[in-house]
């Protein structure tokens, strides 16, 4: 078995990341999957003012009604 790389792992991620889950060849994908591969590459790639102390905070309200 060969070593993981940095580089393998920021691949999957982005492949996670940015996967269709529309496309009916992809990998079955839940939204936290993605959000949570997004949430990752975010801090890694450190995007973001860093202004604030609570880091990256993601909110997924998808599919919820308003009231």
């Amino acid at each position: 078995m060969q070593p993981i790389t940095p580089e393998q792992v920021l691949d999957e991620l982005a492949c996670i990341a940015f996967a269709d889950p529309r496309d009916p060849e992809a990998l079955p994908l839940k939204i936290a999957d993605k959000l949570r591969a997004l949430e990752l590459l975010y801090k890694h790639l450190g995007l973001g003012d860093g202004g604030g102390e609570e880091g990256v905070v993601i909110v997924d309200d998808v599919g919820k009604e308003e009231p």
